[in-house]
């Protein structure tokens, strides 16, 4: 890519209608894994900042006011994993967030981590 900061931008509508979009850093990709944020920062239903590195939300930390999504653990990326895919992981973490805003539950209860 002709671009010292490439990223891709891709909107989300989760299953009850909220909008959300990713920002998709794609320096050294697919060789690194990219880093994803949701252009907003989100919070925990008791109104925490999803700004810092959580295990059990699935986070790490943010950029530029952006919650950062943790999508693949270091050791299980490739660069054979497409895009396409980080998308839909992606996507479905905004969903497992919705359903976090509804119960309360804990992120990890919805997501598990890679071993």
């Amino acid at each position: 890519m002709n671009t010292s900061s490439p990223y891709l931008q891709a909107g989300v509508v989760t299953n009850d209608g909220k909008c959300f979009v990713l920002n998709i850093r794609l320096s050294g990709f697919p060789t690194s894994k990219p880093k994803v944020y949701v252009e907003e920062m989100l919070r925990t239903k008791s109104g925490a900042l999803m700004d810092s590195a959580s295990a059990p939300n699935h986070t790490l930390t943010a950029w530029n006011g952006w919650t950062q999504l943790c999508h693949y653990n270091d050791a299980s990326w490739t660069n054979d994993v497409s895009l396409w895919k980080v998308y839909l992981k992606c996507r479905l973490w905004l969903e497992m967030y919705q359903a976090h805003m509804r119960t309360g539950k804990n992120m990890d209860y919805y997501l598990n981590h890679q071993h």
